[in-house]
């Protein structure tokens, strides 16, 4: 017998449209799952090129700041001048001066921080046993990194110790307001400063503004017979003074010389001496005491001409600038 097949069914009429519906949630569902996966594709690409660029600036800043310290550390002041300008006076940070010095050692990048086109780089480095960090500004100029920030520090030269190091490399330095030098620790020979002998000395820059640099005085030293010749001319200074009446010494006082003269080291090479005077009323009593300044300059033919200001009252503040007058 022949078989017969039974054709499918047909939906009916109110099926038809719930399938049909089913079917376009199901495109709609994969082509929202496909734009998730391309969304995310892209975010995920945005942010490994952001990264790339991240490390390309991070890797050209590195490069910068260690190519600038590395121009100073080797004595390479115009060079590193000519990478970062400097704003303020400038005859100590060419190569002469950072040559005569020992430069930074111990050269580092500890962070770079990148904001757009602006960056901050952290870096470290020695100078004699200070380890010193410095944060320096960067800009992104033409496509390329540039520091902006300079590690030169204004440093104001004392009229001996390391004032001795403009003399010794030909340059003219303003010791009121300073120069710039570049970090690093500086040695001076020792020189004739007027009739004073001032002894080697050394100093550490450490190129941070923020921090005092530690300085020993200058040694140095006074010719013998010197300050025992300033002693004698305070006291016959007072006692002119007190003759006169011109002067606040009490008349028929006794006068003597006190205890230890300081000396300091005055403009144009001048030596300046406090010399303390003990004061006697009638002999009796317990005594006060007076203080005489006196000052030493050599002269052009080998002499020391001399110099005295007025008696006052020991400990009691002296004027800014003492009224010098021949010691009488």
């Amino acid at each position: 017998m022949p078989e017969f097949a039974m054709p499918p069914e047909r939906a009916s009429s109110a099926e038809r449209p719930a399938r049909t519906a089913k079917r376009r949630r199901r495109v709609a569902g994969a082509v929202l799952a496909a734009l998730v996966v391309i969304g995310g594709s892209t975010a995920a690409i945005v942010q490994a090129v952001q990264r790339d660029a991240d490390a390309a600036a991070a890797g050209a800043l590195t490069a910068a700041a260690l190519e600038y310290l590395g121009a100073i550390s080797e004595g390479g002041g115009d060079a590193a001048t000519a990478m970062v300008p400097v704003d303020g006076p400038a005859p100590l940070l060419g190569d002469a001066a950072l040559v005569a010095a020992v430069g930074i050692q111990d050269l580092g990048v500890e962070g770079v921080e990148v904001d757009g086109d602006a960056a901050t780089v952290v870096v470290q480095f020695r100078a004699g046993e200070q380890r010193v960090e410095r944060r320096l500004e960067a800009v992104r100029d033409g496509g390329s990194w540039r520091l902006t920030t300079t590690v030169a520090e204004r440093v104001v030269l004392d009229s001996a110790g390391l004032g001795a190091l403009p003399e010794q490399l030909g340059a003219s330095v303003d010791l009121v307001e300073g120069t710039l030098l570049y970090p690093g620790v500086y040695r001076t020979e020792s020189f004739e400063h007027g009739i004073v002998t001032v002894e080697a000395a050394t100093v550490v820059v450490d190129g941070d503004p923020g921090t005092a640099q530690p300085r020993e005085p200058p040694r140095w030293r006074v010719p013998g017979g010197v300050l025992d010749e300033a002693r004698a001319l305070a006291l016959s200074h007072a006692t002119a003074c007190q003759a006169t009446g011109a002067c606040a010494v009490p008349s028929g006082a006794l006068l003597g010389l006190g205890d230890q003269a300081t000396v300091d080291l005055g403009p144009d090479s001048a030596v300046e001496f406090v010399v303390p005077l003990r004061v006697l009323r009638d002999g009796t009593g317990e005594p006060t005491q007076l203080e005489v300044g006196v000052r030493a300059r050599a002269t052009a033919w080998a002499g020391i001409d001399w110099q005295c200001s007025a008696p006052i009252p020991r400990g009691s503040e002296p004027p800014a600038e003492r009224a010098w007058e021949p010691c009488a």
